[in-house]
């Protein structure tokens, strides 16, 4: 039983395939099991913390939890980093992201239409220690600072707050300037009647700074102060001399109890009771009905694997197959809302499980929703997240040992294959080199490939080469041989219809001018089958002719000239050739008759294919130690497969009939005085929009 190479070489193959198969389909096994276990385990830890937590309904009437009014309570961050009060935004990072903007939804009072333009800005609150820090980014078309003699703060550009303190006193007070720098808190009557200030507050402290778009403000007042409840609004004063609140914008108005918001941070309380339930690598945040983040413990941030130098050498390798993800990754866990998909869910009572993609990075991350009771209502919901980085990792851990198994199983087997591939692959190129040798550049078979007895594909394919070069080889001598034996064996029985036609004539007397008519077509066809004869003589003779011809110097371009004028324009009236010359003379060691022969075949075939009102051009030209002729004309294209055949005897692309007769012997004329002149010759199709074929031949230039 003989087998194939080909069955070889697959069976050998499949095998080593099916290691990273088999890794591949246990990965992703694995990483559905792992994601099923991991959501159960969320699902588990939510609903621990949600008990734990409702076990304890004084902790929500403590923290507020059931305040609803958004546009009048303030959410309080825990400031990552130290504030200066220097009138700069840049140590308020990164919750400066979080701050919220304020503008029309937010106006308090206005005196005439509000206009965006005039006034609208961004505020931020947030505790550092034992201060409470605000930052207020104000967009003012027209800043109207304080007088620095008058008694009103009111009348200027402000910024009013109002403060319950522990005893449930509301007391308002303000911030102004006179000029960008140092400014200090005044406490105002509790008579909204009183504008002149009762007192300085010194505890409230901040920088007014100028920018391109109005100003900034960075204020800080002790948290002993504040009891729970706060409010602020940024009051707009355009014109310096009526010095009228234009608008007023804000949570409330300050100085009126039942209007302060409360003033939300979050519950250290409830944070303390998270850190008891600590899991590794994942975080817990619990919300309120507002979505808004009250508590929050741990972080999402895993530890980064080290990248053995296999690893980094294979990576590119392991891209292709494994998922990536991002390790090093920024977590968002300051957010002071969380607008994730299933919260809303969660917040009706019912427990779900999402996965979400981080904003900043290749993350997905997996949460656990859970909602939150107190006395029977939900009063938020409790949310426990984690990354499946860890389990991507492990998945791609074992695709990576799998691959890396694969390709060390590859080098180890590929040895054992080399002596077997190299021993193929001489075989094809010495049967590549034979084939490619067979035939010449002009198409002719000149030699022959050598059988192999192997019992394979390739001795197959020898043989079979073999064979079809001899038969072709054997076509080919018929063909070469077929037109001189025609020529031979019709010439005798043409030239006795001849004689017959013309004795014919003779006898008869006085024939009817039917029957001239048909002596005399029968005579023009006799003479056309004997003109292809003489054609297909001299194109079988053609070469043994060629050793006869007297090799001269002569001047071409001036030979193209004559032969142009007293030749190619009489035969063809209807037809415009152009003519370029070089300036240099391009003188040619050769047979004028034969080159003059030439160049017709090329006119004729030009001229038989051109498009009609179009030109024939020929082109001389001296490139280096060459002669270039262009013969050209514009017309149907040539194949390109057809490009290097055309030129074989007995080879024609004529579709259309024509009164002369064509055996396809012109062009190889053509190519038989050019080798005869040691010069090339090729076909190209024009480019361009006009569409043709160019015929260029080079010749070698007299020195």
């Amino acid at each position: 039983m003989r087998i194939s190479l080909r069955l070889k070489l697959t069976l050998i193959s499949l095998l080593l395939l099916l290691i990273p198969l088999i890794g591949f389909r246990f990965s992703a096994m694995l990483q559905e099991n792992l994601l099923a276990s991991r959501e159960d385990a969320l699902m588990f830890t939510a609903r621990a913390v949600a008990t734990s937590l409702g076990n304890r309904p004084d902790l929500f009437d403590q923290e507020f939890f059931h305040s609803k009014d958004q546009n009048r309570d303030l959410y309080l961050f825990s400031l990552s980093n130290s504030i200066r009060l220097n009138g700069k935004a840049d140590d308020w990072q990164p919750e400066l992201s979080q701050s919220e903007e304020f503008g029309a939804e937010h106006l308090l009072s206005s005196r005439d239409r509000y206009n965006p333009a005039s006034l609208r800005f961004n505020h931020l609150l947030g505790q550092r220690g034992k201060y409470l820090y605000g930052l207020f980014q104000v967009q003012d078309d027209h800043i109207v600072y304080r007088h620095p003699n008058s008694l009103y703060p009111s009348k200027a550009d402000h910024i009013q707050i109002g403060i319950q303190d522990a005893s449930g006193t509301v007391s308002k007070y303000i911030l102004a300037t006179d000029k960008p720098g140092w400014i200090n808190g005044f406490l105002m009557d509790s008579n909204p009647e009183n504008l002149i200030p009762v007192a300085n507050e010194p505890r409230i402290q901040g920088v007014w700074a100028e920018t391109e778009k109005g100003y900034i403000v960075e204020m800080r007042m002790p948290l002993s102060m504040v009891s729970n409840r706060l409010s602020f609004a940024v009051a707009d004063v355009d014109d310096a001399k009526s010095r009228v609140i234009e608008n007023l914008i804000g949570t409330a108005t300050p100085g009126q109890t039942g209007e302060l918001g409360w003033l939300l941070a979050p519950s250290k309380q409830i944070e303390t009771l998270l850190a008891k339930m600590d899991l590794p690598h994942s975080r817990i945040r619990v919300v309120d009905e507002n979505r808004r983040v009250r508590a929050r413990f741990g972080k999402l941030q895993e530890e980064s694997r080290q990248e053995s130098y296999s690893h980094r050498f294979l990576a590119p390798i392991y891209r292709l197959f494994t998922e990536a993800f991002t390790e090093d990754f920024k977590d968002s866990s300051q957010a002071k809302t969380l607008d994730i998909q299933g919260v809303e869910e969660g917040l009706q009572g019912n427990p779900n499980i999402t996965h979400y993609q981080m904003a900043n990075a290749n993350v997905e991350v997996m949460a656990a929703i859970t909602p939150l009771f107190n006395d029977g209502e939900v009063v938020g919901a409790v949310v426990v997240e984690q990354t499946t980085n860890s389990i991507l990792a492990l998945k791609n851990r074992i695709i990576e040992e799998s691959i890396t198994f694969t390709i060390v199983s590859f080098m180890s087997i590929g040895l054992g294959l080399l002596l077997f591939a190299s021993r193929i692959s001489s075989r094809i190129r010495h049967l590549r080199n034979q084939a490619g040798s067979a035939i010449s550049k002009d198409g002719r078979i000149v030699s022959n490939i050598d059988p192999v007895r192997a019992r394979d594909e390739i001795g197959d394919l020898s043989r079979t080469l073999s064979t079809m070069l001899d038969q072709l080889q054997e076509q080919n001598k018929y063909r070469e041989t077929m037109a001189d034996n025609l020529e031979h064996e019709m010439r005798t029985p043409l030239a006795g219809i001849s004689a017959s036609l013309k004795n014919l004539e003779k006898e008869l007397k006085a024939p009817s001018k039917q029957v001239q008519d048909y002596m005399a077509w029968a005579l023009t066809d006799v003479q056309r089958m004997e003109s292809l004869l003489t054609a297909i003589r001299d194109a079988t003779t053609l070469e043994q002719a060629l050793q006869q011809d007297y090799m001269e110097e002569f001047d071409l371009a001036k030979g193209l000239t004559l032969w142009l004028e007293r030749g190619w324009l009489i035969q063809y009236p209807d037809v415009t050739f152009i003519l370029h010359l070089p300036e240099e003379k391009p003188n040619i060691q050769g047979d004028a008759y034969r080159l003059r022969q030439m160049i017709e075949k090329l006119v004729d075939n030009a001229v038989s294919f051109h498009t009609p009102k179009t030109p024939i051009i020929l082109s001389l030209t001296k490139e280096d130690n060459l002669l270039v002729l262009r013969v050209s004309n514009q017309g149907p294209e040539i194949a390109s497969d057809k490009q290097g055949q055309i030129f074989n005897s007995m080879v024609s692309l004529r579709s259309r009939k024509k009164s002369s007769p064509h055996l396809g012997l012109g062009l190889y004329v053509v190519r038989a005085i050019t080798h005869h002149h040691k010069g090339t010759v090729r076909v190209e199709n024009l480019t361009g929009e006009k569409k043709g074929v160019c015929f260029i031949i080079n010749l070698p230039a007299c020195l």
